[in-house]
């Protein structure tokens, strides 16, 4: 078997939550909302046909991340870090950078 090693951090798997269901027409590949993600397994290697190896908790082996129950896609860590994001984290980034700014330009000017 040919494997090719993923680049450290890059790429995720995305599982969904027990019970969670896709969206209408999901085939498995697409995306799912942010509430339906239950964990991410990092990408380990790329086997000889393409697919995302991960690691298998219960048996230490890597496997195909499509053919593990649950499976969701694939993401970028990019797209991990804005899913693991809560709402609260969000609105206070927001709120900083809106100081931020205010800073910047001094005093209101009438």
């Amino acid at each position: 078997m040919t494997l090719i090693a993923a680049e450290r951090g890059a790429w995720f798997a995305r599982f969904r939550a027990d019970g969670a269901e896709g969206g209408d027409g999901d085939d498995g590949w697409g995306d799912v909302g942010v509430e339906a993600v239950g964990s991410f397994a990092e990408v380990i290697a790329w086997d000889g046909e393409g697919y995302a190896l991960v690691v298998d908790r219960e048996t230490g082996r890597l496997g195909r991340a499509a053919e593990r129950e649950g499976f969701a896609g694939m993401c970028d860590s990019v797209e991990k870090a804005e899913a693991e994001t809560t709402a609260d984290e969000l609105l206070d980034r927001v709120r900083a950078e809106q100081d931020k700014r205010e800073r910047r330009r001094g005093p209101a000017r009438r």
